[in-house]
This record gives structure tokens, C-alpha cells and sequence, in this order.
């Protein structure tokens, strides 16, 4: 059911994005194609000639409603909104059995908010930003962590360095520039070793104003997979400023 929720959620995708109004005739290849690939999917999500695959087959992969004359063709703009009903029949289908799979999943503790929390206990955050953004990781507000577990690493930065009267990306830049930092990762000695100065600052720099930023001027719905991935960023972030020389 976890890997199918993807694959299902592409034919969806397909689907709204079907343009009805550009089909001009009712032997148009594209409608046949989306038929076979929403024929596909039933049979790899369900098998084949299985119960569930035959209770959907009908209303998923039958996307032509409109009705057929034998006298005469039928006028295009019925045929475009017998599309209309057999797209938004397949798209109502197809977002039930979604919904029944997430619920599903839910009920077996394998969703993806319980596997990223999993993932998050598991992972070794500077204790700072463990204080910082923990609670509300767990509590399911991933924009506010994200945003928090930012405004802990300003902090460790201004600690390490000694530097109060600047924030963000300025502090950054001025605490770990290549021409005089700081806090250096390393002795500086060689173009190299200023390469890896630069590109650390820019990190830093980066998660400021591409992280914290945003989320404190705009409300921002992370998910928790990203929010995991950026906050354990943070964190190393933070190991690698408390692991800097401080140079007077």
C-alpha cells in the first residue's frame, strides 16, 4: 500500500491535467493511452482478475461516458463532457483508494509521520538544537522546528565566535569569511583550504536565509521527511561550528 500511494497519486495527477477541451475527436490516442496506463495500475496495485481490480476496473479505466448512436457520430462537445464525467469518476475512484490506504497504514502505525519519527529518535542532534526543535518535531509542527532549531544555531554561532551585535546571514558571513574569520575550519594556508572556508560559510549563510527565513514571515507546511532532513542539516551544522578554531 506505501509504494502504491505514489504510483496512483501520478495517474491522479495525469488525469487533472487531461486537457478535455483539446480533444477534437472521440478516436483520440491519448484517451485510449490514460485508459491503459489506469489499467496498468489497477493490475499492479491489485493483480489481476482480482476482486479489487475488477470492483474498480470498470470505473477507473472507462474515461468515454459519452453515449454511442449507430446512426451517427456523436457531436464532439458530448463526447468532451462524457470525458468529463469518466476523468472525474476515475479521479474520485482513485482518491478513495488512497484515502483507504493512508487509513490503513495509520491504523498500522506505518505512516510517514511515525516512520520519520522513528528515524528522528534515532538521530544523534547537538543538544541545542535537541532543545530547540524536539518537542515540536514530535508534535507534528515541522516549519516551526525547522524555523527554531535555525534561530539555535544563530545562537551557537554567536557563542562560539563571541560576536552579540550581529544575526543571520551577516553573522555568518563576517564569522566564518575566508579572508578573516572568526572561526576557521582549518588553517587557511593553501586556496584549498580557503575553498572549504568559502563553502562552509556559504552553508551557514544559506540555511539562514533559505531556512529560518521564510518560515518567519510566512506560514510554510513542511512535511516531516523534509523537516528530518533539514533539521539533522542544522544540527551538523552546529557539530561543525562547535568544532571550529576560534582565531583572535
Amino acid at each position: 500500500m506505501e509504494g502504491a500511494i505514489p504510483k496512483i497519486e501520478r495517474r491522479i495527477d495525469e488525469l487533472k491535467k487531461f486537457d478535455v477541451a483539446s480533444v477534437d475527436e472521440r478516436s483520440d490516442p491519448r484517451i485510449g493511452t490514460l485508459s491503459s496506463k489506469l489499467e496498468t495500475l489497477l493490475a499492479t496495485v491489485f493483480g489481476a482478475n482480482t476482486i479489487e481490480y475488477d470492483r474498480y476496473n470498470w470505473s477507473v479505466t472507462h474515461l468515454d461516458r459519452a453515449s454511442i448512436n449507430m446512426m451517427h457520430a456523436t457531436a464532439i462537445q458530448e463526447v468532451r463532457e462524457g470525458l468529463i464525467r469518466g476523468i472525474e469518476g476515475a479521479r474520485s475512484q482513485l482518491e478513495a483508494i488512497v484515502e483507504g490506504f493512508r487509513e490503513e497504514l495509520e491504523d498500522r502505525g506505518i505512516s510517514t509521520s511515525s516512520r520519520t519519527l522513528k528515524a528522528y529518535e534515532g538521530l544523534e542532534l547537538h543538544p541545542y538544537i535537541e532543545k530547540a526543535a524536539g518537542q515540536l518535531f514530535k508534535d507534528g509542527h515541522y516549519a516551526n522546528a525547522i524555523e527554531n532549531a535555525v534561530k539555535a544555531l544563530n545562537n551557537i554561532v554567536r557563542l562560539n565566535s563571541g560576536i552579540e551585535d550581529r544575526d543571520g546571514s551577516n553573522l555568518m558571513e563576517t564569522v566564518f569569511n575566508p579572508k578573516n574569520p572568526v572561526l576557521a575550519f582549518n588553517n587557511l594556508n593553501d586556496q584549498s583550504n580557503r575553498d572549504e572556508q568559502k563553502g562552509f560559510m556559504m552553508l551557514f549563510s544559506g540555511a539562514v536565509s533559505g531556512l529560518r527565513n521564510p518560515r518567519a514571515h510566512k506560514i510554510i507546511e513542511d512535511d516531516p521527511e523534509k523537516a528530518l532532513e533539514f533539521i539533522a542539516f542544522i544540527s551538523l551544522l552546529s557539530k561543525l561550528s562547535d568544532s571550529a578554531t576560534r582565531r583572535e
